[in-house]
């Protein structure tokens, strides 16, 4: 039986990378990633099993400052040069602006921890905590970025994925975000259960524009795995040659013209495969030469699922 890791503490991240991510504007960003041990998300998507790094109980008080003490303290900041930035990302595999979560007593303390990085990127779905992030907002030095999980644009996987939002919330959530000075970013996931690799990707590329349109800075596209999720169905995922993966990489940059970066998630791949390595090469050398326009109405979704 699948279950919670065993190794938790709510005083350590149960990740922390550190590696590059282009900026946008043909440099290379220094990007520490905290994966925060933090109370459970109570959206329950279904393809998650980011569950099983998670607490059952809400986050104790002074936890998620000790988890981003100790991830800078292991992982110090490089003086990179001149033309390069520190970013940081706050994971806590599920919503940041939920304060079971991330404790809103916290905000001060986690603030502080901060000032040295140019950048800061949280995930959060569009139903938690609109006055929380303005107050975390302006809490901190850096640009702030929200990271969310919009999946797909067609409404009837949208449904199954169980994300309790509709197209329509994510929208409105983009245009607020982008309001409030706040940066977008937007995971997409390739494939679901019952479907075709080719009729994937079609709706994977709408979603990139789709994404881009709405003012997402960064896009990225995580191919679907079986994990312990998608609700006893993972066997029916269409599976992907990594030349198709490099395929709608290359689409979808080519589609976002500039405006936004559009990277390839590359876990359980072959780094020795050949279109491997022209990912690895796409993912780091992109350049935004534009802001995207100002949200426009999307078609309706009975247009898209024609």
């Amino acid at each position: 039986m699948i279950g919670r890791n065993p190794s938790l503490s709510p005083d350590r991240p149960y990740l922390v990378l550190t590696e590059p991510e282009p900026d946008g504007h043909g440099s290379l960003a220094n990007v520490l990633t905290v994966f925060l041990t933090a109370s459970e998300c109570p959206i329950g998507c279904a393809m998650c099993d980011l569950w099983q790094n998670t607490l059952d109980r809400p986050t104790p008080d002074g936890a998620i400052t000790r988890q981003i003490t100790d991830a800078i303290h292991a992982h110090p900041i490089a003086s990179p040069p001149a033309e390069q930035s520190n970013w940081i990302k706050l994971y806590n595999s599920g919503n940041f602006f939920d304060p079971r979560s991330i404790p809103v007593a916290e905000y001060p303390s986690i603030a502080d921890r901060l000032t040295p990085f140019d950048r800061v990127i949280v995930e959060n779905h569009p139903r938690f905590g609109k006055e929380r992030l303005r107050t975390f907002r302006d809490r901190i030095d850096a640009p702030l970025e929200v990271a969310v999980g919009l999946e797909t644009v067609q409404p009837r996987w949208l449904n199954r994925l169980g994300k309790q939002m509709s197209r329509d919330d994510f929208d409105s959530y983009a245009a607020w975000l982008d309001d409030q000075n706040v940066g977008l970013r937007v995971f997409l996931i390739l494939g679901v259960p019952g479907i075709s690799a080719t009729e994937a990707i079609r709706w994977t590329r709408l979603s990139v524009r789709h994404a881009i349109r709405c003012g997402a800075r960064h896009v990225s596209l995580i191919p679907a795995r079986s994990g312990h999720g998608w609700n006893g169905q993972a066997d029916r995922l269409p599976p992907f040659t990594t030349d198709q993966l490099a395929g709608v990489l290359s689409a979808s940059i080519d589609d976002a013209d500039g405006k936004s970066c559009v990277t390839m998630d590359l876990w359980d791949l072959d780094a020795s495969d050949a279109a491997v390595t022209a990912m690895q090469q796409m993912n780091l050398t992109q350049q935004n030469t534009g802001r995207p326009e100002k949200i426009q109405l999307p078609p309706s979704p009975r247009t898209l699922d024609r």
